[in-house]
C-alpha cells in the first residue's frame, strides 16, 4: 500500500440494470451483467493501490434485483442522467488544479435523434451514454455535446483527467447478440423518442459553442464514433473503434466483465499505475483484439504521460505515441500482438496498409522499454514472412544471448505489447545455391560429374567475392534456395532461378569440360547475385514518407519539342534497336532533389548514364527533366529487356558505386573511396565485394532522404 493520496479522485459508473421500457419500433436497452462487477473491481483496485478515502471515490451503479422493475441501489446512487451530471459537477468543484481524476464508465452506448439541430441539422443524431432510467417518463441521455462540456470544464480547471469508456458508442454498429457467456454493450438502434430539449450541463447555446470550438481546428471532427471531439487535455481509452463491438464475457469463474476493463485491470495489477500509457495500450489493445476480432480499443488524447499519473514519460525520438490507428508513418515502433511459440514467430501490428513487405526485419525489446537507444540489447530479431492488411507474422531469426543454431522462442521470452523496432526492409545480398544433377548422370570425358557439387563448393572458396553465394544442403527448404545449378543434355552448366527457369541473358553457355569452367560458373553466380541485389535496391522503409511516391519516371517520344509518353496504360514499351527515345523524370515533391539514373543492360552490366560527367543533377520541386537514349543489343541477341532505375536524393550521392561490368568481365568493389553520407554508406555495403551481409540494414538516418523508381523497355532487332 502507498500513502494516502489526497489529490486523486474517481468517478465510477456501472449499469447492469435498465428500467423496463419499450422505445419506438419495440426497441429497448437490455440488462447487462458485467458492468457493475467492472466498477466494483476498479473501486477495489483504486482503494488498494492509492489508499483512497470514501470521499475520493464517487460511485453510481444499477444492479438487478429479484424485482425485475427495481434495482438494488437507492435512487440517489443510481446512474440516472441527473445523478451523472451532478456527480461530474461535484467532482469538478471538489478537485483542485493538477489533481488527478479518473472516470470509468461501463454500460450501454446509444444513438438518438439530435436535440442540437443548429449544430447537426434536423436529420442529425446524438451519440450518448445511456442512463439506467432511459425508459422512464421525462428521462434523457447524456449526449455528446454535454459530455464534451463536462470534460472541458475539468480540463479548464487544469485537472489531470483519464477517461475509460467500456461501451459501444455507435447505435448502428451492433446488433442484438447474446450467448451464455458474452454479450454486447449497445442497443443497436436509433432512438427517435421525443425528449427534453434542455440540459442540466449548460445552456444549449453554450454547449454548441463549446462543441464548435473543440472541433473547428481538428482533422478528425469527432472520435469514439462521434461521442467526443478529439481529446485535448485528457487521456481517453475507449473499448472499440467505429463499427465495432464492446463485449462483456465470463473470463474467470461465473462473473462477466467488460473485455477492456478486465485486461486493463490485469495489466495494472501486473505493471503498476506508473506504466506509460503507450505500453499499457499496446498490451491491453492486443489482448482484447486477440480474444475478440470485432473489438479494437482506441487510445487518444494526452499520451505522453503515465497512466493514472500526471508526470510526462520520455520516449526514444521517433517512438510511437498512443493511437487509435495501429501504426503511423511517423514511428518506427509497433507492438507485438501475439506470440506463437510452436511456430517460432510473433504477430506485429503492421501490414500492407502501412507499406510493409515480406523480408522486413524488426528488433523486439522487453515490454516496458522506454528508451530503445539505451537498451542493452533486443530480446530477438524477427523477419516478416506473412503480410496481412494491418498485421504481419514475423519469424525469429536471432535471439541475442542464447547460443543456438536455430533460435527458438520460449515461454515468457516475448510478451504481448512488447515494442518491435523496425530495422530494415531486408535487402538480400547473400544468395543460396543448390546443385541438382540429372538422373542418369551424363558421361562427359575428363569430368567426374558425380563429384561436381563438391568441386564447385571447393572452388567457390578460392574466387574473389565468393561470400555473395552459399551452397545449401539437400535438407534445406526449397523456399530458401535462390539459384539452382544443373547440366543440360549438351554438357553445359545451367543457372536456374527459384522457379527453375533459366536466368535471363546468360547468352553464352559454359561447357563443363572447358578450361576454368568452374571458376567462370562461380563468377557468374556472384555477378548475378550482385546484379539482382542492385535491381531490388529500393527504399522500402514504410516509415519514410518524405519522398514516397514523389518521383515519377516516364518513357516516350518527342514531337515538336513536346514529350509524348509511351503506353499510358503502363504496358512495357517496345522500341527498335538503336531507336532514340526519351526518359522523362518528374519531381513531384516540395523539395529540390538530386537525380541520377542507372541502365541495367541485358548483358547484366549496370552503368550510370544520367547525368554525364557529374554525380547528379538537381531538379526543382514540381519540375521535370529528360534525356534521350539509344539501346543496342548484345551480339547474337534478337530481343532484350532493359531496366532504367532512377534515384532521387536530398544530398548529391555517387551512384557510380553501383556500376557493374558486363557478365564474365572483372568486377570492381567500392575501392578506397570513403562514403560521404549515410546513403553512400548503404551503397558501399550493397556493393562490398568480399563482405556482403545476409541482410543489408537500411541506414535509417538516410531513409527519409532518398527514393527510387524503375521502368522497363523491350528492345528488338527490327
Amino acid at each position: 500500500m502507498t500513502n494516502q493520496t489526497p489529490n486523486f479522485y474517481a468517478l465510477l459508473i456501472g449499469i447492469n440494470f435498465y428500467f423496463p421500457h419499450r422505445l419506438p419500433e419495440g426497441n429497448y436497452y437490455k440488462n447487462l451483467r458485467g458492468c457493475v462487477p467492472d466498477i466494483n473491481h476498479v473501486e477495489t483496485y483504486l482503494k488498494d493501490t492509492f489508499n483512497l478515502t470514501p470521499d475520493q471515490i464517487i460511485k453510481l451503479t444499477a444492479t438487478a434485483s429479484d424485482n425485475p422493475n427495481q434495482p438494488q441501489e437507492p435512487p440517489e446512487l443510481l446512474p440516472t442522467y441527473e445523478n451523472i451530471v451532478a456527480k461530474f459537477k461535484e467532482l469538478t468543484a471538489k478537485a483542485q488544479p493538477q489533481d488527478r481524476v479518473y472516470i470509468h464508465y461501463s454500460g450501454h452506448g446509444g444513438r438518438a435523434k439530435t436535440i442540437f439541430e443548429d449544430v447537426k441539422g434536423s436529420m442529425g443524431l446524438d451519440e450518448a451514454l445511456v442512463p439506467c432510467d432511459i425508459g422512464q417518463p421525462n428521462s434523457r441521455y447524456l449526449r455528446d455535446l454535454e459530455f464534451a462540456k463536462l470534460l472541458e470544464e475539468m480540463v479548464a480547471k487544469e485537472l489531470v483527467v483519464t477517461l475509460v469508456l467500456d461501451s459501444c458508442h455507435s447505435g448502428g454498429a451492433t446488433r442484438d447478440i447474446e450467448t451464455d457467456d458474452w454479450s454486447i454493450r449497445s442497443g443497436g438502434f436509433i432512438d427517435t423518442t421525443s425528449r427534453h430539449t434542455d440540459s442540466l450541463v449548460a445552456p444549449l447555446q453554450e454547449l454548441a459553442q463549446n462543441w464548435q470550438a473543440s472541433t473547428e481546428n481538428t482533422r478528425n471532427i469527432t472520435v469514439v464514433n462521434g461521442l467526443l471531439p478529439e481529446p485535448k487535455g485528457y487521456t481517453l481509452i475507449a473499448a472499440c473503434r467505429d463499427n465495432e463491438l464492446a463485449i462483456e464475457k465470463i473470463f474467470e469463474g461465473t462473473e462477466r466483465n467488460g473485455a477492456l476493463t478486465y485486461f486493463l485491470l490485469k495489466a495494472l495489477r501486473e505493471y503498476g499505475t506508473e506504466i506509460p500509457v503507450k505500453d499499457l495500450y499496446d498490451r491491453i489493445s492486443n489482448l482484447v483484439h486477440n480474444d475478440f476480432k470485432q473489438q479494437t480499443p482506441m487510445l487518444i488524447g494526452e499520451t505522453n504521460r503515465s497512466f493514472l499519473g500526471g508526470q510526462s514519460v520520455s520516449f526514444t525520438p521517433g517512438a510511437s505515441l498512443l493511437r487509435s490507428v495501429p501504426v503511423t508513418r511517423t514511428t518506427r515502433t509497433v507492438p507485438v500482438m501475439k506470440v506463437d511459440i510452436t511456430k517460432n514467430r510473433v504477430q506485429l501490428q503492421m501490414g500492407e496498409a502501412n507499406g510493409l513487405k515480406k523480408g522486413a526485419e524488426f528488433n523486439i525489446f522487453p515490454f516496458g522499454t522506454r528508451n530503445i537507444e539505451d537498451s542493452e540489447q533486443p530480446i530477438a530479431t524477427v523477419k516478416v514472412v506473412e503480410v496481412g492488411a494491418s498485421e504481419c507474422w514475423a519469424e525469429v531469426t536471432e535471439t541475442p544471448g542464447f547460443r543456438s543454431i536455430k533460435p527458438q522462442l520460449t515461454e515468457g521470452m516475448i510478451e504481448i505489447g512488447s515494442p518491435a523496432v523496425y530495422l530494415s526492409p531486408g535487402l538480400k545480398q547473400i544468395r543460396k545455391v543448390r546443385v541438382i544433377l540429372p538422373d542418369p548422370l551424363p558421361q562427359i570425358s575428363g569430368v567426374n560429374v558425380a563429384m561436381l557439387p563438391d568441386i564447385l563448393k571447393a572452388k567457390k572458396e578460392q574466387v574473389e567475392g565468393h561470400r555473395w553465394i552459399e551452397f545449401c544442403s539437400e535438407s534445406e527448404k526449397e523456399e530458401k534456395v535462390d539459384y539452382l545449378v544443373s547440366l543440360n543434355s549438351e554438357g553445359e552448366y545451367w543457372i536456374l532461378d527459384a522457379n527453375k527457369e533459366p536466368v535471363k541473358n546468360l547468352l553464352f553457355p559454359i561447357k563443363v569440360d572447358e578450361a576454368e569452367a568452374t571458376d567462370r560458373l562461380i563468377n557468374r553466380l556472384i555477378h548475378v547475385a550482385r546484379y539482382e541485389t542492385i535491381l531490388e535496391l529500393d527504399n522500402d522503409d514504410p516509415f519514410a514518407a518524405t519522398l514516397n511516391s514523389k518521383l515519377k519516371v516516364e518513357l516516350g517520344n518527342s514531337e515538336k519539342r513536346e514529350f509524348i509518353p509511351f503506353n499510358p496504360g503502363n504496358n512495357v514499351p517496345i522500341v527498335a534497336e538503336k531507336e532514340k527515345f526519351f526518359v522523362q523524370i518528374h519531381n513531384q515533391s516540395n523539395r529540390t532533389l538530386n537525380i541520377s539514373a542507372l541502365l541495367l543492360d541485358t548483358d547484366l552490366s549496370i552503368v550510370k548514364f544520367y547525368p554525364e560527367h557529374i554525380t547528379s543533377e538537381p531538379l526543382d520541386p514540381g519540375q521535370s527533366k529528360g534525356t534521350s537514349i539509344k539501346l543496342e543489343l548484345p551480339e547474337n541477341c534478337q530481343e532484350g529487356v532493359y531496366i532504367i532505375k532512377v534515384f532521387a536524393t536530398m544530398d548529391a550521392t555517387n551512384f557510380q558505386l553501383l556500376e557493374l561490368p558486363a557478365l564474365d568481365q572483372s568486377r570492381k568493389g567500392f575501392g578506397n573511396q570513403e562514403p560521404q553520407n549515410a546513403l553512400e554508406q548503404l551503397l558501399a555495403a550493397v556493393v562490398d565485394e568480399n563482405n556482403p551481409q545476409r541482410k543489408v540494414t537500411v541506414v535509417t538516418d538516410a531513409s527519409e532522404e532518398w527514393t527510387t523508381e524503375k521502368v522497363e523497355v523491350v528492345v528488338k532487332k527490327m
